[in-house]
Protein backbone atom coordinates (compact mmCIF):
# COMPACT_ATOMS: atom_id res chain seq x y z
CA UNK A 1 0.00 0.00 0.00
CA UNK A 2 1.49 3.50 -0.51
CA UNK A 3 0.11 6.95 0.23
CA UNK A 4 -1.72 8.56 -2.83
CA UNK A 5 1.00 11.35 -3.23
CA UNK A 6 3.81 8.53 -3.59
CA UNK A 7 2.27 7.10 -6.81
CA UNK A 8 0.73 10.23 -8.05
CA UNK A 9 3.80 12.14 -8.39
CA UNK A 10 6.00 9.40 -10.33
CA UNK A 11 2.95 9.07 -13.04
CA UNK A 12 3.31 12.98 -13.10
CA UNK A 13 7.09 12.52 -14.00
CA UNK A 14 6.07 9.84 -16.63
CA UNK A 15 3.46 11.57 -18.42
CA UNK A 16 5.68 14.47 -18.62
CA UNK A 17 8.36 12.11 -19.30
CA UNK A 18 6.29 10.61 -21.94
CA UNK A 19 5.09 14.30 -23.56
CA UNK A 20 9.04 15.01 -24.11
CA UNK A 21 10.00 12.00 -25.79
CA UNK A 22 6.82 12.10 -28.44
CA UNK A 23 8.01 15.78 -29.07
CA UNK A 24 11.24 14.77 -29.64
CA UNK A 25 10.28 11.73 -31.97
CA UNK A 26 8.32 13.51 -33.99
CA UNK A 27 11.20 15.98 -34.89
CA UNK A 28 13.73 12.73 -34.90
CA UNK A 29 11.18 11.75 -37.58
CA UNK A 30 10.07 14.41 -39.41
CA UNK A 31 10.47 13.59 -43.14
CA UNK A 32 8.27 10.17 -42.60
CA UNK A 33 4.91 12.87 -42.26
CA UNK A 34 2.97 9.33 -40.95
CA UNK A 35 5.22 9.10 -38.32
CA UNK A 36 5.64 12.97 -37.25
CA UNK A 37 1.91 13.51 -37.19
CA UNK A 38 1.41 10.73 -35.28
CA UNK A 39 4.44 11.30 -32.60
CA UNK A 40 2.72 14.78 -32.82
CA UNK A 41 -0.62 13.76 -32.17
CA UNK A 42 0.89 11.76 -29.15
CA UNK A 43 2.94 14.47 -27.51
CA UNK A 44 -0.81 16.93 -28.08
CA UNK A 45 -2.61 13.94 -25.84
CA UNK A 46 0.09 13.09 -23.48
CA UNK A 47 0.26 17.31 -22.21
CA UNK A 48 -3.27 16.89 -21.21
CA UNK A 49 -2.94 14.07 -19.69
CA UNK A 50 0.05 15.67 -17.60
CA UNK A 51 -2.32 18.37 -16.40
CA UNK A 52 -5.18 15.38 -15.63
CA UNK A 53 -2.39 13.89 -13.14
CA UNK A 54 -1.79 17.61 -12.01
CA UNK A 55 -5.24 18.34 -11.31
CA UNK A 56 -5.12 15.05 -9.23
CA UNK A 57 -2.66 15.65 -7.24
CA UNK A 58 -3.51 18.98 -6.34
CA UNK A 59 -7.14 17.75 -5.30
CA UNK A 60 -5.52 14.88 -2.96
CA UNK A 61 -3.28 17.42 -1.34
CA UNK A 62 -6.22 19.22 -0.73
CA UNK A 63 -8.76 17.09 0.49
CA UNK A 64 -5.79 14.12 1.99
CA UNK A 65 -8.68 12.76 4.00
CA UNK A 66 -10.94 12.07 1.02
CA UNK A 67 -8.01 9.45 -0.54
CA UNK A 68 -7.34 6.03 0.93
CA UNK A 69 -3.49 4.48 0.27
CA UNK A 70 -3.40 2.86 -3.20
CA UNK A 71 -2.71 -0.87 -3.42
CA UNK A 72 0.18 -0.05 -6.21
CA UNK A 73 3.94 -1.88 -7.36
CA UNK A 74 5.55 2.02 -6.56
CA UNK A 75 8.93 0.07 -7.19
CA UNK A 76 7.54 -1.38 -10.71
CA UNK A 77 6.56 2.16 -11.30
CA UNK A 78 9.67 3.81 -10.57
CA UNK A 79 11.67 0.97 -12.27
CA UNK A 80 9.39 2.01 -15.59
CA UNK A 81 10.13 5.55 -14.90
CA UNK A 82 14.09 5.02 -14.97
CA UNK A 83 13.67 3.09 -18.15
CA UNK A 84 11.59 5.52 -19.93
CA UNK A 85 14.50 8.49 -19.00
CA UNK A 86 17.04 5.81 -21.06
CA UNK A 87 15.01 5.97 -23.90
CA UNK A 88 14.64 9.92 -23.25
CA UNK A 89 18.29 9.99 -23.33
CA UNK A 90 18.46 6.96 -26.70
CA UNK A 91 16.13 8.93 -29.17
CA UNK A 92 18.48 9.88 -31.57
CA UNK A 93 19.46 6.16 -31.91
CA UNK A 94 16.85 4.92 -32.16
CA UNK A 95 15.48 3.30 -35.56
CA UNK A 96 11.62 4.39 -35.98
CA UNK A 97 10.72 0.60 -35.91
CA UNK A 98 12.52 0.29 -32.17
CA UNK A 99 10.81 3.62 -31.01
CA UNK A 100 7.44 2.21 -31.95
CA UNK A 101 8.09 -1.05 -30.09
CA UNK A 102 9.17 0.87 -26.99
CA UNK A 103 6.21 3.49 -26.77
CA UNK A 104 3.59 0.26 -27.36
CA UNK A 105 6.17 -1.41 -24.26
CA UNK A 106 5.45 1.94 -22.57
CA UNK A 107 1.85 2.14 -23.36
CA UNK A 108 0.77 -0.81 -21.77
CA UNK A 109 3.08 -0.54 -18.32
CA UNK A 110 2.33 -0.63 -14.79
CA UNK A 111 2.43 3.11 -15.03
CA UNK A 112 0.19 3.52 -17.88
CA UNK A 113 -2.41 1.37 -17.62
CA UNK A 114 -2.42 -0.95 -14.15
CA UNK A 115 -2.02 2.09 -11.43
CA UNK A 116 -4.85 3.67 -12.65
CA UNK A 117 -7.22 1.03 -11.51
CA UNK A 118 -5.43 1.26 -7.60
CA UNK A 119 -5.66 5.31 -7.77
CA UNK A 120 -9.66 5.03 -8.26
CA UNK A 121 -10.04 2.71 -5.69
CA UNK A 122 -8.48 5.48 -3.23
CA UNK A 123 -11.64 7.91 -4.28
CA UNK A 124 -14.18 6.77 -6.55
CA UNK A 125 -15.44 9.93 -7.17
CA UNK A 126 -12.38 10.55 -9.18
CA UNK A 127 -13.10 7.19 -11.40
CA UNK A 128 -14.34 9.42 -14.36
CA UNK A 129 -11.30 11.02 -14.58
CA UNK A 130 -9.15 8.13 -13.83
CA UNK A 131 -11.35 6.35 -17.12
CA UNK A 132 -10.63 9.26 -18.93
CA UNK A 133 -6.96 8.51 -18.75
CA UNK A 134 -7.06 5.41 -19.21
CA UNK A 135 -9.10 5.97 -22.47
CA UNK A 136 -6.30 8.04 -23.40
CA UNK A 137 -3.90 5.21 -22.92
CA UNK A 138 -5.19 2.52 -24.59
CA UNK A 139 -6.33 4.96 -27.82
CA UNK A 140 -2.40 5.40 -28.32
CA UNK A 141 -1.27 2.07 -27.56
CA UNK A 142 -3.91 0.69 -30.68
CA UNK A 143 -2.85 4.12 -32.60
CA UNK A 144 0.56 2.79 -32.33
CA UNK A 145 -0.23 -0.96 -33.00
CA UNK A 146 -2.52 -0.06 -36.15
CA UNK A 147 1.04 1.94 -37.31
CA UNK A 148 3.33 -0.82 -36.44
CA UNK A 149 1.14 -3.22 -38.62
CA UNK A 150 0.67 -0.85 -41.48
CA UNK A 151 4.76 -0.17 -41.51
CA UNK A 152 5.06 -3.92 -41.29
CA UNK A 153 6.82 -3.45 -37.83
CA UNK A 154 6.92 -6.95 -35.59
CA UNK A 155 6.07 -5.58 -31.85
CA UNK A 156 6.31 -9.08 -30.16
Amino acid sequence: MAEIQSILKPLEQFETLMTEIYTRLSQRFSTDLGAKSMFAKLAFEERSHVGQVQFLRRLARQNPTQFADVDVDLEAVKTELQQLEKVADAINHLSLHEAIVLAIGFENSVAEVHSRPAIAGSNPKVGDLLRGLHSGDLAHYNRLVDFARQRGFRTG
